[in-house]
């Protein structure tokens, strides 16, 4: 999982940009290309706050090397930022065909822990 920022675009739009970039993250150095399926958006609340859900599911991974995996998922969750960002990525890739990949429901179970962060002024003494 991994998470980024971007500024002076919509939660939509970022999310559909970044589901779109699995077509070059499932690439093989000689630009031959997975088969990608995307999702239709899933539209819900993270911190009573609107956020997107977009899944790319890649299949015919060209293998770089012989432990590459051939299908994979690229889940990825937009939601208004809080801080320096006005809209928080959360990215979630699953190489799939190994006995310990995580499956939709644990995907799903990642996605749902997502939330605003609780800050306190504490003073270290």
């Amino acid at each position: 999982m991994g998470t980024t920022g971007r500024n002076g675009v919509d939660i939509d739009t970022v999310a559909q940009e970044w589901v779109h970039k699995a077509d070059l993250s499932f690439s093989d150095k000689h630009g031959t290309h997975a088969t990608i399926a995307y999702s239709e958006p899933t539209h819900f609340t993270i911190s009573g706050r609107p956020a997107v859900r977009y899944t790319a599911t890649a299949t015919n991974i060209p293998p770089d090397n012989e432990c590459d995996p051939s299908s994979a998922t690229f889940d990825i969750v937009a939601t208004p930022g809080y801080a320096t960002a006005e809209v928080m990525i959360f990215l979630i890739q699953s190489d799939q065909g190994h006995p310990k990949s995580l499956d939709k429901a644990a995907i799903d179970q990642i996605i749902s822990t997502i939330r605003k962060s609780e800050t306190t002024d504490a003073t270290v003494r």
